[in-house]
């Protein structure tokens, strides 16, 4: 760990970071990561099992430029954390594949975050037709991946689709 701190500390300057697959990052390693490299504009964490709801406290804490937000397959992040990410005003891209713990509710958090562009919840199996409708306050949304949602109907991407004219809904 002591070696990892070291090269953290001599990447400030860093903007893009993939840790995608590292199984053994934990909360402490991403918050060495939040507390260190706050220039950070992309950051990767998906197929990162240990990393949980803490994770998102420290990067919504500290990493205020980051712009794209990759959590695929994180199954530990529930509505707690994505509340946390919903506050990160300079997000504009937000991948949460898979992330089989976020549920309506967190949606509703997400319906606040005015400057996203890009949002992916394919796969994620507890949002329901009521909560995905919600997402239509999101008016600048460019595109919404929905695929391998049980809870998304063809009258939902009807609805979408109307009310978010300029976004490319992928089914």
């Amino acid at each position: 760990m002591h070696k990892v701190k070291e090269e953290i500390h001599s990447l400030p300057h860093l903007t893009v970071l993939s840790l995608s697959g590292c199984s053994k990052l934990t909360d402490d390693g991403v918050e060495l990561i939040a507390e260190n490299l706050q220039k950070l504009r992309a950051l990767d964490l998906s197929w990162c099992p240990r990393i949980t709801d803490a994770s998102l406290e420290y990067i919504a804490c500290d990493l205020n430029q980051l712009e794209e937000l990759t959590l695929d397959r994180c199954v530990h992040i529930t509505d707690i954390g994505v509340g946390y990410i919903s506050t990160m005003l300079s997000l504009t891209a937000l991948f949460l594949r898979w992330c089989s713990q976020v549920r309506d509710f967190g949606l509703q958090h997400l319906c606040s975050m005015r400057n996203l562009q890009v949002l992916s919840l394919a796969g994620c199996p507890l949002l329901t037709s009521s909560g995905l409708s919600s997402l239509i306050q999101l008016r600048h949304l460019q595109e919404l991946e929905l695929t391998n949602c049980p809870g998304a109907s063809q009258e939902l991407f009807e609805y979408l689709k109307e009310h978010l004219p300029r976004c490319l809904i992928i089914e």
